[in-house]
C-alpha cells in the first residue's frame, strides 16, 4: 500500500517518497513488477493538500514487432487536490473526481488506487522492444510474407466470392 503521512503536518511544501511491491497493490495489471516507487511533494494550505508526484514502476511486455519479452520503466505524474473536512466527508455520496473528501482526523492518505490507475493507464498500446524500434515485421518475417502471398491464390475461402457478378443499381 502507498500511504502517506499527513498527521501533524503543518502549512507549506513537503517532499514525499513511498514505495511497495506491485504485487501488493490489488487488482495491479500483471505486466507490472518489482517496486512501484512514489515521489514528489504535497502542498499544504489549510484544509487543503495539492499532491504532485511522480510514480514509476518496471513492466514486463511482449514485443509486437518480435514476439519476444522486454522490460520497460513505466512513468506516471500523480495530480490529486485532497480536502480535509469531516462534515462533507460524512454527506459524500458521490465522486465529483476533481477533490478527494478526507476526514480531519485520517493519519494517512492512501494513494495506491490513483498510482494503479494513472501506471495502467500509462502503458503502451504499441508495444516495441528498444531492439526493434526500426525494424519492420516484413523484414523480421519473411516467411510469413511469403505465405500469405501464397494464400492470396485459390486457398482462400473467399475465391468463390470473386467470380460472382453483381448488379449495381
Amino acid at each position: 500500500m502507498l500511504k502517506v503521512s499527513i498527521l501533524g503536518m503543518e502549512d507549506g511544501d513537503h517532499v514525499i517518497h513511498a514505495s511497495c511491491p506491485a504485487e501488493s497493490i490489488p487488482e495491479m495489471f500483471p505486466e507490472f513488477t518489482g517496486e512501484v516507487v512514489f515521489d514528489g511533494m504535497v502542498q499544504k494550505q489549510g484544509k487543503r493538500l495539492i499532491v504532485n508526484a511522480h510514480a514509476t514502476c518496471n513492466a514486463v511486455l511482449t514485443c509486437d514487432v518480435s514476439g519476444e519479452d522486454f522490460e520497460m520503466l513505466i512513468e506516471a505524474p500523480i495530480n490529486k487536490h485532497f480536502r480535509l473536512d469531516t462534515q462533507l466527508f460524512n454527506l459524500q455520496t458521490e465522486d465529483d473526481g476533481d477533490e478527494i473528501l478526507l476526514s480531519e482526523d485520517e493519519e494517512y492518505i492512501d494513494i495506491t488506487e490513483e498510482v494503479r490507475q494513472e501506471l495502467a493507464i500509462h502503458l503502451p498500446m504499441k508495444r516495441v522492444s528498444p531492439n526493434y524500434v526500426n525494424v519492420q515485421f516484413e523484414t523480421l518475417h519473411p516467411e510469413l510474407l511469403t505465405k500469405q502471398s501464397e494464400n492470396t491464390g485459390g486457398d482462400s475461402p473467399f475465391a468463390a466470392l470473386k467470380h460472382l457478378n453483381i448488379q449495381k443499381n
